[in-house]
């Protein structure tokens, strides 16, 4: 594998390549390199999506048009795009895992999943009715852009899809590692979610969700309280959380990022959040933010040999709290895995397998993940 530039003019690609996997700041002119990629590497696979504010790469944090080549002795990558929207993801994603099963030849040892933000869920349970519920591990991220303005794009071959995803399937002849991790601690305010839909929680304990927020955050809020607004910055370092599983003794938490408090007092998320689950207010930090870098690259790399390549995922908000500090998390990375090539995307929700009690592909926002190649 290796890493280039899609913004040079002049784009030498290695003999042979099988796949591209394209990451781009909105800005950059991510179609025309589409299309000269595709044009000097007819047969390989292309797929990717749009990043908030630039890309991870070995060299640091970076706006513009990268690539993660995957050549003739790499995996094997096939891939399947859907223009999608929440009422078609699940059938979609059956659909979808199929055609990469047939392509495959075989069930894929890894999905990568780019999505347009709104319905991840949807599509996980998709790939999951697709294996009778023992899905592949998967991970990924949702097409981010600079401002929640709706430029994301999620990429294939040579085209931009403002509303759907890219699943692509990994076949290899040596081990393939992942890892999901959250960087964020539990506090002791915890509360069962007594009224909610979808993305909307409205009670907690029987009471306002918004106030009951509010007051674990010691009356931070206030201001927004009873008017309603957008809080999504001032709550990157407080998400909620839900208790997933545990390894030994160790809980493992999926986070939910609190974007929203609404005038009738209800608190949206950038998750779907259930009646009945239990939330805890989380505490995060610019450190432990960093720290997490070499937690994902660690538990992927367990026990892994020789690595010929890596793939990031790293939560958008997070980028935007640790601001110029981003090219440490790329520094890191790369440090941990030996140097390897890699590529990673700063998005808006994370997917990524929990390795517990029980194996389950989740989506969460405010997490890192990572896959590994030997």
């Amino acid at each position: 594998m290796r890493v280039l530039s899609l913004d040079d003019d002049g784009l030498s690609l290695p003999s042979g390549a099988r796949w591209a996997l394209v990451y781009s700041s909105v800005e950059a002119p991510f179609s025309s390199a589409l299309q000269k990629l595709a044009a000097a590497a007819p047969a390989a696979e292309i797929f990717g999506s749009t990043s908030f504010r630039g890309v991870l790469l070995p060299t640091g944090f970076r706006r513009g048009v990268f690539a993660l080549i995957g050549e003739a002795c790499d995996p094997r990558a096939v891939q399947a795009v859907r223009a999608s929207s929440a009422g078609r993801a699940r059938a979609d994603a059956r659909a979808a895992c199929a055609e990469i099963r047939e392509r495959l030849g075989k069930r894929p040892d890894v999905f990568l999943l780019h999505a347009t933000p709104g319905f991840e869920e949807r599509i996980l349970d998709g790939v999951s009715d697709a294996f009778d519920d023992e899905p592949p591990p998967l991970y990924g991220g949702s097409a981010a852009d600079d401002d929640l303005s709706g430029k994301w794009r999620v990429l294939s071959g040579t085209q931009a899809i403002a509303e759907g995803f890219v699943l692509v399937g990994f076949a290899s002849d040596n081990q393939v590692h992942g890892s999901f991790v959250a960087g964020y601690m539990p506090t002791e305010r915890r509360g069962r979610v007594t009224a909610a839909s979808g993305r909307r929680v409205a009670t907690i304990d029987g009471r306002t969700a918004a106030r009951v927020y509010n007051e674990w955050l010691e009356g931070t809020l206030s201001d927004v309280v009873q008017s309603g607004g957008n809080v999504l910055a001032r709550t990157t370092l407080h998400p909620l959380g839900r208790m997933i599983d545990k390894v030994g003794q160790v809980p493992r938490y999926l986070l939910s990022h609190p974007h929203q408090l609404h005038e009738d007092g209800t608190l949206s998320f950038f998750t779907d959040i259930a009646v009945g689950e239990e939330l805890s207010l989380m505490l995060g930090s610019e450190a432990a933010l960093l720290d997490r870098t070499d937690q994902v690259a660690a538990r992927a790399g367990r026990g892994a040999g020789a690595l010929r390549g890596g793939i990031l995922i790293y939560c958008a908000g997070c980028v935007g709290m640790i601001g110029h500090k981003t090219s440490l998390v790329a520094e890191r990375f790369s440090q941990r895995i030996q140097q390897a090539p890699f590529i990673g995307a700063s998005t808006y929700g994370e997917q990524g397998c929990f390795f517990g009690t029980s194996a389950k592909n989740r989506h969460g926002n405010l997490m890192c993940d990572a896959i590994l190649f030997e």
